[in-house]
């Protein structure tokens, strides 16, 4: 980095933030389709304990996740 010019050490921070920037809505898009099919998954009776087993995550995400979808839902 020492070598770069101050303009292009701004240039790639500016890209690397909009890069980050990008992937947080990647991120945001995957977790509401997550919700979606937690949602689909436990209306078919599947319990939230195999759901959670099943994606590596505790329980309790998974609790909290499905009451977030229900509350934007209300």
């Amino acid at each position: 980095m020492e070598s770069q010019t101050t303009e292009a050490l701004v240039d790639e921070a500016q890209a690397l933030t909009d890069e980050m920037r990008s992937m947080f809505k990647g991120v945001a898009e995957c977790n509401t389709r997550r919700r979606e099919v937690w949602a689909a998954l436990n209306k078919r009776g599947i319990s939230q304990k195999r759901i959670a087993a099943t994606c590596g995550v505790v329980e309790h995400t998974v609790y909290t996740e499905l009451r977030k979808r229900r509350e934007a839902a209300e």
